[in-house]
């Protein structure tokens, strides 16, 4: 009888201990790799092979954090550049033409374009000279930069050249893809101003937007949110 209760107590020790194991290896399984839900997100995803999160703090300011893809990370993503962030002068939730809120929001990458010479970025590039508008009007250019001297229309909208250092570098993104108007138009990240927020894009300093420009690809991912 006492060998029985022996065998009985062993054999329960042993499912016991397996079943702890195996609920604590399942737990880890289930708990994020990253503290960054963003990250977390596209971590599966072949497709996206860097993250910019632009994280709404208050007002008209956020935090940029660049990420790029990174086997030799625990978390699988490696942090390349963090700084602090100018968005719309009324925040974040853009609705509508001229509104000056920043679209929150998953966002892929298009272009890049600039004042100055290419930095070195790998996506097309758009060399800013006196004809090249960022067309905000109501015609079937609504929402892209647009060379005017090539153009049989009178739609031009923001004359880039003339906002230095803002647009001394930029990078699109595919906010309102459809161009519908008035649903907002022309979201870049770009440079700062001399004001401490942007008419709905995203700006930081010009060397990080020079970093952002080289490290970006066809396979970036603009996240903007609010945590």
């Amino acid at each position: 009888m006492k060998i029985k209760n022996v065998l009985a107590f062993s054999i329960a020790a042993v499912l016991f201990f397996s079943v702890s194991i195996f609920a604590k290896e399942s737990q880890e399984v289930q708990q994020p790799l990253n503290r960054n839900p963003v990250l977390n997100k596209y971590q599966k995803d072949k497709k996206v092979q860097e993250i910019i999160c632009v994280h709404f703090v208050e007002g008209s300011t956020a935090i940029l954090k660049m990420y790029v893809r990174d086997k030799t990370q625990d978390s699988g993503w490696n942090l390349i550049l963090a700084t602090d962030a100018f968005i719309g002068q009324k925040g974040l939730g853009k609705e509508q033409e001229g509104d000056l809120k920043t679209p929150e929001g998953d966002f892929n990458v298009t272009q890049a374009f600039g004042i100055k010479p290419n930095p070195g970025t790998s996506l097309n590039y758009i060399n800013v000279n006196n004809n090249i508008y960022a067309c905000d009007e109501d015609c079937k250019y609504y929402n892209q930069i647009i060379d005017a001297a090539n153009l049989d229309h009178t739609c031009k909208g923001e004359h880039l050249i003339d906002y230095v250092p803002q647009y001394n570098y930029g990078l699109c993104i595919d906010f309102n893809p459809q161009n519908i108007f008035p649903n907002g138009s022309n979201i870049f990240i770009h440079v700062k101003g001399n004001k401490v927020y942007t008419a709905g894009c995203v700006a930081v300093d010009e060397e990080s937007m020079i970093k952002i420009l080289k490290n970006a690809t066809n396979k970036t991912k603009v996240v903007i949110y609010e945590q």
